[in-house]
């Protein structure tokens, strides 16, 4: 640090000093100058923070932004799943007024305002980085970003398919992240959210040389996740940014791990998936070190944040803003929180819950209530409901009537849509819908539905069917699937585990009238969302497509796309099929109707630039090279391709491409040699400095990366590093042309 810094910031502890003396504050930057950054830490439960009295392993970084800003000592998570919890945090509204209940199968609506699109309109630049498919764009929280930078899906690497598991490590989002600080506009605001993934299951985070992590499996993640958290910060720190910035962290939801039964999330609403960390840092607007009392929701974000900016709230908002209970004028006395998991109907075929708490109380709404008091039983293990009546039915009648206020129309109406008459009698030309036909998806159905905690031992079978089938043991996932199905046979996701596991055991003779049941069955159960109705024909056209009877898997995804012109797997499936089937006109029409709608997709772009290769259509492929760089989308191998039909005439873009796709790789020193060229190329020495070191690094006897190291270092200015890395090449190889000329014109300069 410079001596003039040195004395700026000691003038500035005087200064602060002084007025606290003077019983006065510093003056708050103002609104019109703060900017936003958001980070959302996934599956991070509160109890695993050292500022929520958490042991298992340090996390000063997370601690720091508790100890200079408000903490909530009962934030609640919405819902238990990472896009639901999302879509709520962004727009400020439950999961039952979106109708976005569950990860894949639904998508926030266009018509609902996001907070980036708030702070948009208000000239903020905005940029999101994510770090799991499930919040890809599509999913619809890419609204209002400028820049939405998501993770790379090579569906079926290592044969199967792997489009929801697609993520990519803090560490690789912070990359991006910091390479977008340095190139934002300085004349702008900005709202920056940074997700990390990390502690999700399974729990494995990356090692690095210099950084210590403790712990082991899970709370391992956890210390992974603060410091690359501190990481963040510090970079802020280091660009003058911290300070007149709100930091807002929020974890989605928790962890289980193994209350109640449950290893992960999403079935259950105890305390340990819904009580997540809540974290406010804005110097001169926040008091550090506040701690606020009293349950708050997730909800609620949104508010607080426009409110701190002096900004109005979202529209339709129904969180309100924290910013009273952080300044005190609400001790949260009365305040309330709620929670629903549908993840047990839409996925298992059990019911759904609910949940309201107070300061003290909890009622959980399941076919068997039950009733908690978190002061004396915080693990919740003694369901009162039976002793204390009263008080249960009390709260059950609070949930009832708030669940009324704050439901949409339209939203459950969305996400329980009807099938008009024509889309019926299609479904019933291709041998469906023989019996009953239950046209509403929804709720009020009156079905008595399994209670998920009788169901958890089941479920926790259904999950080692999943991790055998994810492990190439089909069938090991068969025989518990089937076991599963005997006993339950409206577990939906155990029939598409058994699908699947038929389909990699090459048995698609038997996988064709599983695959039919499947539509059947989700067709015809009012419990089955829209999504699920559609994937269970896009399966039966996977199957006829692997069958090879084309005709009947052409007429399955058009079914589909006319149902949802959105579906992008179909799409991409289907274009793909014309594509095996010498159709290619056709298939670049079903391809270029998608991305009419989708520009951004980074698959359909990734398949159109297939079809303009095969056709010849160089400056077709140049273009759509372009588009996937600034989608920052598509599988690795159409990426690597891209950046060869850019790296003469674009190379910043090549490198894009490249960067993405290495993302999603393996290392690979020929790759990182292809990157580093472009990068240098693209007038980025720096980072074309560091690709090449990295590369050099995984193969230290390649002369080429010596050679590169040399160029590089002489653009930039290094004549002796230049020199150094030339004769290294040499010695690799004392043959090497290029290498000898350079020093010879060195040596004549």
């Amino acid at each position: 640090m410079s001596a003039t810094r040195v004395r700026m910031r000691l003038a500035g502890l005087q200064i602060a000093v002084v007025a606290l003396a003077l019983g006065e504050c510093s003056e708050p930057v103002p609104a019109s100058r703060r900017s936003v950054v958001l980070v959302t830490l996934d599956t991070t439960r509160s109890d695993r923070l050292g500022a929520y009295g958490g042991t298992a392993v340090p996390t000063p970084n997370l601690d720091r932004v508790a100890r200079e800003g408000a903490l909530f000592e009962t934030a609640v998570s919405q819902v238990p799943l990472t896009l639901p919890s999302h879509a709520s945090l962004m727009t400020g509204r439950y999961p039952a007024s979106l109708g976005v209940r569950h990860n894949g199968i639904y998508r926030l609506p266009e018509d609902v305002t996001t907070l980036a699109e708030r702070l948009a309109e208000e000239g903020f630049e905005t940029a999101g980085f994510v770090s799991s498919f499930v919040l890809n764009r599509g999913f619809g929280v890419e609204q209002g970003f400028e820049r939405f930078d998501d993770v790379p899906v090579d569906r079926f690497q290592g044969n199967r398919d792997q489009l929801f598991e697609a993520e990519r490590s803090a560490d690789d989002v912070n990359e991006q992240v910091f390479r977008w600080l340095e190139e934002r506009d300085p004349d702008r605001r900005f709202f920056l959210w940074v997700h990390y993934y990390d502690p999700h299951d399974p729990y494995d985070p990356p090692e690095r040389e210099g950084r210590r992590l403790h712990g082991t499996g899970y709370d391992r993640e956890i210390s992974y996740v603060d410091s690359c958290f501190g990481d963040l910060v510090d970079r802020l720190g280091e660009a003058d940014l911290l300070d007149s910035t709100i930091v807002v962290v929020a974890g989605d939801h928790g962890e289980s791990l193994g209350d109640h039964g449950e290893s992960t999330h999403g079935v259950f609403i105890y305390e340990a998936s819904t009580r997540v960390p809540l974290l406010v840092r804005a110097p001169g607007l926040v008091p550090a070190g506040r701690r606020v009392a009293g349950p708050v929701e997730l909800v609620a974000v949104a508010a607080t944040i426009l409110d701190l900016l002096g900004l109005d709230p979202l529209p339709e908002g129904q969180g309100p803003s924290l910013r009273p209970r952080i300044e005190g004028d609400d001790d949260g006395h009365d305040a309330t929180a709620h929670a629903e998991t549908y993840m047990p109907r839409l996925d298992y075929g059990w019911s759904e819950l609910t949940m309201v708490r107070d300061g003290r109380f909890k009622l959980i709404q399941a076919p068997t209530p039950e009733l908690y008091d978190l002061r004396d039983d915080p693990g919740e293990t003694l369901n009162l409901f039976q002793e204390d009546t009263e008080r249960g039915e009390r709260l059950a009648a609070s949930l009832a009537s708030w669940a009324k206020t704050i439901e949409d129309a339209s939203a459950e109406s969305q996400a329980s849509r009807t099938l008009s008459a024509e889309e019926q009698e299609r479904l019933r030309s291709l041998g469906y819908l023989g019996g009953e036909f239950s046209a509403t998806v929804g709720e009020g159905d009156g079905i008595a539905r399994p209670d998920p905690k009788e169901m958890i031992a089941q479920l926790e079978r259904f999950l080692e069917s999943r991790r055998r089938l994810n492990t190439g043991d089909a069938l090991g996932a068969l025989e518990i699937s089937e076991d599963i199905l005997g006993e339950h046979p409206e577990n939906h996701q155990a029939r598409v585990t058994r699908i699947l596991a038929l389909i990699d055991l090459g048995r698609l003779v038997e996988a064709e009238p599983v695959a039919r049941a499947h539509v059947e069955a989700t067709q015809t159960d009012p419990a089955a969302s829209v999504a699920l109705r559609e994937g269970s024909l896009e399966l039966m056209a996977t199957v006829y497509r692997l069958q090879g009877r084309i005709d009947e898997a052409e007429r399955h995804y058009r079914l589909v796309l006319d149902l949802n012109p959105d579906s992008e797997t179909s799409a991409v499936d289907f274009a793909t099929l014309l594509l095996e089937s010498d159709r290619p006109a056709e298939a670049r029409e079903i391809v270029d109707a998608f991305l009419a709608r989708h520009p951004s997709s980074g698959i359909a772009l990734a398949t159109r630039f297939r079809l303009e290769e095969l056709s010849g259509d160089q400056d077709g492929a140049r273009r759509t090279a372009a588009a996937m760089a600034d989608a920052r989308g598509g599988d690795p191998e159409a990426l690597i391709r891209a950046s060869r039909v850019l790296s003469q005439h674009d190379p910043a873009r090549a490198a894009v491409c490249l960067e993405v796709a290495l993302a999603a790789l393996a290392p690979d020193p020929a790759l990182l040699a292809q990157l580093g060229a472009v990068q240098a190329r693209s007038g980025r020495l720096e980072d074309a400095r560091e690709t090449f070191l990295a590369a050099s690094r995984m193969a230290p006897r390649d002369p080429r990366l010596q050679y590169h190291l040399g160029v590089v270092a002489l653009e930039l200015g290094d004549e002796k590093e230049g020199r150094f890395r030339l004769e290294q090449a040499l010695r690799l190889d004392a043959g090497y042309r290029e290498a000898q000329e350079l020093l010879r014109r060195l040596e004549g300069s």
